[in-house]
């Protein structure tokens, strides 16, 4: 398995209880994935903190409704100790090849060892290849510059003058914690966004102490679960809730003081069809802060001194944030994939990614994915996604073995699903802009 966060994680528990030997392969030195590379001020994470637990393992004490990612990082590292996956783990060893010969899999290693696997699955994330804006002079800025997943912490923020370029759901968070801190930010948003503004209050101890009641966790966790799904059916079906959610999500910009501010910052786009950022500090009550600004003009480029608009006018900057998102159609990439009959995973993939339910590809026997292409939709929980995607790869597994055999679904089959997936499409949100679940556009919105 290529990966050791909470996808990789998830299913090296699935292994563990299925009695199968394997090995995590781990570029880092330490597991988390996301939540050990986003460290930037303000992450919190984006759906209900039980939400996004290992169902096998509850956590009865998040501090907050949202947790933020000390705690996030922190429970993953605990479950880990807990239940001795770091002994199946090689961390700073990155697979740079995988190519499928005589019914194996050969793996090399960036330092140059190889390996022989019987199975391949990949939980490298959608989300983890930091894509910079292609903005003329950018390596020329004279200040402190870095991507919002590369958090400089030696960086001290406090009398600087920073920039943040990004309004997807880093850069709202960054730019509103930025301005109730006291520094002095500029955002520049390309696309105002649909924010979702939501308290985030701490938990109580005494609703701590009812979850460990017997059998009220796992009834909360029921009712949750069928109440989210519920709601989030305006995401796959027109109607009236879908514009029920635009209201609602536009009473903190109506609430603004600045009708100029307010303007600069409504969203022009159809509610929902990229993620919707959340904020917990109210972002659109933090831009109109007096140290804080929100800049809408195009960029021209990027100069030693700051940022030139279009109209020739220079921003000054002692530091400037990347938050532009990530190349969510990088998956494994750019390891060298090698499946039957010397088939790549770019000649695969050269019309653009697709898979067959998330999970596999053909032409690329015994090989599977977690969170491939089609299955990172925003409408379901990561942990649910992933236990539907870990129990189905066990059982494709199990099948191979017991036919031994090697398992990759047929181009007709994978052909039925990518047509069944485009047919349903046209009436969910994603169609109104590009984003990167239709495969176009990046994570975040410049």
């Amino acid at each position: 398995m290529i990966g050791a966060g909470v996808s990789g994680l998830f299913m090296a528990e699935r292994l563990l209880r299925a009695g199968i030997a394997f090995t995590v392969y781990e570029k880092a030195s330490d597991l988390g994935g996301t939540w050990r590379d986003n460290t930037y001020p303000g992450l919190f994470v984006d759906v209900l903190s039980r939400q996004y637990e290992f169902p096998f393992r509850p956590n009865f004490d998040w501090s907050r409704k949202f947790a933020p990612q000390p705690e996030i990082q922190a429970y993953l590292l605990q479950v880990a100790r807990e239940r001795g996956w770091r002994r199946h783990i090689r961390f700073d060893t990155e697979v740079v090849e995988a190519v499928f010969e005589s019914g194996r899999w050969r793996l090399r290693t960036s330092d140059g060892q190889t390996d022989t696997v019987d199975v391949l699955i990949s939980a490298t994330g959608f989300l983890r290849e930091p894509k910079l804006p292609d903005i003329a002079g950018r390596e020329g800025f004279a200040g402190t510059a870095f991507h919002s997943a590369r958090w400089d912490h030696g960086v001290a923020l406090e009398g600087k003058r920073v920039g943040v370029i990004g309004s997807g759901a880093s850069g709202i968070q960054i730019a509103e914690t930025l301005a109730v801190s006291g520094t002095d930010v500029t955002h520049f948003v390309r696309r105002p966004q649909w924010i979702h503004v939501r308290d985030n209050p701490r938990s109580t101890l005494l609703g701590r102490l009812a979850l460990r009641l017997p059998f009220a966790y796992r009834f909360r966790s029921r009712q949750l679960w069928r109440w989210l799904g519920g709601m989030d059916l305006w995401r796959t079906q027109p109607g009236l809730a879908r514009d029920a959610v635009a209201l609602e999500l536009a009473k903190p910009l109506e609430a603004m003081h600045d009708p100029e501010l307010r303007e600069k910052l409504r969203p022009r786009m159809p509610v929902g069809c990229v993620r919707i950022p959340k904020s917990d500090k109210n972002y659109y009550a933090a831009m109109e802060l007096p140290n804080a600004q929100v800049e809408v003009r195009r960029i021209e480029r990027i100069e030693p001194d700051g940022v030139c608009m279009e109209d020739g006018t220079l921003l000054g900057f002692d530091v400037l944030v990347y938050a532009t998102g990530f190349d969510a159609q990088a998956y494994m990439r750019p390891m060298r994939l090698i499946g039957a009959d010397g088939v790549s995973i770019e000649e695969c993939w050269k019309n653009g990614v697709f898979s067959y339910r998330g999970v596999s590809l053909p032409d690329f026997p015994n090989f599977f994915m977690l969170y491939g292409p089609f299955s990172p939709v925003n409408n379901v929980p990561i942990p649910i996604g992933l236990d539907q995607q870990t129990d189905y790869i066990l059982r494709v597994i199990d099948a191979a073995r017991t036919r031994k055999a090697v398992a990759a679904p047929s181009r007709e089959a994978t052909d039925r699903f990518v047509s069944d997936v485009r047919r349903k499409l046209p009436d969910t949100v994603w169609t109104g802009c590009p984003n990167w679940y239709r495969g176009e556009g990046d994570t975040e919105i410049l």
